[in-house]
């Protein structure tokens, strides 16, 4: 890569890195703020309506902004606002400002996807080798999470741990506005076979249902996963804490412990789903997009089955094999994007995409919070199963449409 690519590359990275931290911060506080603030889980869960709602529903917004005005104002912006709103979620705890406060961080991390992974595919001319390296970086943003809010949530409270994130991401806002990059309007750095338009747009339009059953199951299962790994491995973190008390340190049994360690063990699925982003980008440019992206999703039902059916140890691979090929597909989903999708709106095409996806994931969150109330956390994860059954089945219907249709990266 050239300077200009790789400057690209570190602003990209760094905000996937920030929006997927914040945009999980609330999934891990799930525990906590139901204790602080005496309310159900479901409720606690109803508070990020907006925030993912928001997330979704403005990213065509933003990827209009960002193909009119520049990817480099929409990104910085948006970077800003989020840090703004992270920082009053930790100066103002009540019900109504927590939701206020999320919706402003889903509103400005929703400019990353349409701006940041447009300019990563059209500024950079390896294009899945790019992506894969922006969506390490979304994931450790995710793996960092878990830990990091378990750990602040123990040793300072969850408040002070939001405004030091809300702070970064202020900063990382105004050096992403005034980074020296810059690409050429409307053009790719990567050169592929174009598509006639028609085909390519019969062939988005199947695409964009499976991205959609995508949005429920990211959103879904990311959303549930701290409170499901408490409640399911409530026996092994007591098992931890005598082994922590005998070799390390006297630890007492308390419910904040109990959030740490299913934390802890979130952290290490999410780490895991990092080297799924790595295996997917180069998938991505190596071999038949709409096949790899097929693949992917269904080699994970069996790994989604064994967190329904096992409460045992298992669980943890079990956990970080299926998330390796959940985060695994999104340098091949981004990459099928860019090859549907002129240059010209790429910006506009992905905020399309997200808009979809993080829309129906707020749908999801609903969906999460009436099922998890009615039927409990088991119940969710088995919903997971049927949105990921329905990807394969739609991802199927793309290979027979298009099974006259190469589309593929020429590197």
């Amino acid at each position: 890569m050239n300077r200009n690519e790789k400057i690209i590359l570190i602003i990209a990275a760094a905000a996937h890195f920030f929006t997927h931290f914040s945009m999980l911060s609330f999934p891990a506080m799930v525990m906590p703020l139901s204790r602080d603030l005496g309310i159900p889980v479901s409720e606690v869960v109803g508070l990020s309506f907006w925030m993912y709602f928001l997330y979704g529903v403005l990213a065509a917004l933003w990827g209009w902004i960002s193909d009119r005005w520049g990817h480099k104002p929409a990104l910085g912006s948006g970077l800003v606002i989020a840090g703004f709103g992270l920082v009053m979620a930790g100066i103002y705890p009540s019900l109504s400002m927590l939701a206020v406060s999320f919706a402003l961080v889903g509103a400005g991390c929703s400019s990353y996807h349409p701006s940041g992974t447009a300019l990563v595919s059209q500024g950079i001319k390896e294009r899945g080798r790019a992506l894969g390296i922006t969506g390490i970086w979304g994931s450790v943003g995710m793996a960092l999470v878990p830990f990091s809010l378990g750990l602040f949530n123990f040793l300072i409270g969850w408040r002070g741990g939001l405004m030091i994130v809300g702070v970064f991401g202020i900063l990382l806002g105004i050096a992403g506005l005034f980074a020296p990059f810059h690409i050429e309007k409307g053009s790719d750095r990567m050169q592929t076979e174009q598509l006639d338009e028609r085909t390519a747009r019969r062939l988005f339009i199947i695409f964009a249902v499976a991205m959609v059953f995508g949005g429920f199951l990211f959103r879904s299962f990311t959303l549930i996963l701290p409170a499901f790994l408490e409640y399911r491995l409530g026996d092994i973190s007591e098992q931890v804490r005598l082994w922590v008390s005998e070799h390390i340190i006297p630890v007492e049994g308390s419910t904040a412990f109990n959030t740490l360690t299913a934390n802890i063990v979130a952290t290490f699925v999410y780490v895991v789903g990092i080297l799924g982003q790595w295996i997917g980008g180069r998938a991505a440019d190596r071999f038949s997009l709409k096949h790899t992206y097929f693949f992917f999703f269904l080699a994970a039902i069996p790994f989604l089955l064994a967190i329904i059916f096992f409460k045992s140890w298992v669980l943890i691979p079990a956990s970080g094999l299926f998330v390796l090929f959940l985060l695994g597909m999104q340098p091949v989903e981004n990459s099928l994007v860019a090859f549907l999708t002129p240059a010209k709106w790429r910006s506009i095409g992905f905020g399309l995409k997200f808009t979809l996806v993080f829309g129906a994931g707020a749908f999801g969150v609903k969906l999460v919070s009436f099922v998890e109330k009615s039927a409990g956390l088991e119940s969710v994860m088995q919903l997971n199963l049927v949105y990921n059954i329905g990807i394969v089945i739609v991802a199927g219907i793309l290979l027979i449409v298009g099974r006259k249709v190469t589309i593929r990266h020429h590197t």
